[in-house]
């Protein structure tokens, strides 16, 4: 694994840089005609010095990474404040589902080790039981895709009224009453019928939302606003194995002798996100601009 030719150049080590080339060269089977003094030529022109490795400190390279940012793309995502409120919740319902998710999937083996007895610890059911949820979890996105083409075709059916957003919203509260149901598992049986459930609701739900994000965006501040909506979702992310550390004790038994709390926590953010969905101003379904 060679190391980044930007960062070598950057600490002022240009003959590492130019080896680095080289290697990426050969293993490409081509010929590398840049030099050193090609190289350190390139920083004469800048510095007026022959020779001259241009280091620069941690900062100053941090610095000139966001020397070129700016919020061009970022303002007009709240231009108006149809726009901006419509912003405002889709990040947020990134955020929510971003912590939400992986904060099930964390404590879903506390729980399974405290509540469920009796467990059939083979290899054979554990991979049987994650092949039945990934095959039957395919539907949902299926159905997904469904309803956003019909949406989109029938613009002025009653049920494309409710589009994007009603499906949202309905896939996700059936995500979140999985969970709540999920915690009166004491079977196995229940415990895979509950995750069968709860994953077919929530690949609809991803599969609309993952439509919608782009849509509601002006086109070119599209990327950014994705950007945004995914950043938002794995800074929340990180929160969940967070919890779980905070929530359990040293010997990884759950905090207050329960390991209920979190999948409730869990469960309670897709209904939250359920309701922010029907909040949304705009819906897409049908529109070919906003």
């Amino acid at each position: 694994m060679q190391e980044s030719c930007k960062y070598l150049v950057a600490k002022g080590r240009d003959e590492e840089a130019i080896e680095v080339l080289q290697h990426i060269a050969r293993v490409n089977g081509k010929t590398m005609t840049l030099t050193l003094e090609t190289l350190q030529g390139a920083a004469k022109e800048r510095t007026g010095e022959p020779g001259v490795n241009t280091k620069m400190s941690t900062y100053q390279v941090v610095r000139n990474a966001f020397s070129s940012f700016d919020l061009s793309h970022v303002t007009p995502l709240f231009s108006t404040r149809r726009l901006a409120i419509n912003t405002s919740i889709t990040i947020m319902l990134w955020g929510l589902i971003g912590l939400a998710y992986p904060l099930f999937n964390g404590f879903i083996t506390l729980y399974l080790s405290t509540q469920v007895k009796d467990q059939e610890s083979s290899t054979n059911r554990t991979y049987r039981d994650y092949s039945i949820i990934s095959v039957l979890g395919v539907p949902g996105s299926i159905i997904a895709c469904l309803v956003v083409d019909y949406t989109r075709k029938n613009q002025g059916s009653k049920f494309a009224m409710g589009g994007r957003k009603l499906t949202m919203a309905l896939s996700t509260a059936l995500t979140g009453i999985f969970l709540f149901l999920f915690t009166t598992s004491k079977t196995e049986n229940a415990v895979l019928g509950f995750s069968l459930a709860s994953g077919l609701t929530q690949n609809a739900m991803y599969g609309v939302l993952y439509a919608y994000t782009p849509e509601v965006f002006p086109a070119p501040h599209r990327g950014t606003g994705d950007a945004l909506c995914s950043a938002f979702n794995r800074i929340c992310g990180v929160l969940a194995p967070v919890i779980k550390i905070v929530t359990t004790n040293p010997d990884g038994t759950a905090v207050g002798g329960t390991a209920n709390g979190p999948i409730f926590v869990s469960a309670t953010l897709f209904m939250v996100a359920s309701i922010l969905m029907l909040l949304l101003p705009i819906e897409t379904a049908g529109k070919a601009a906003l």
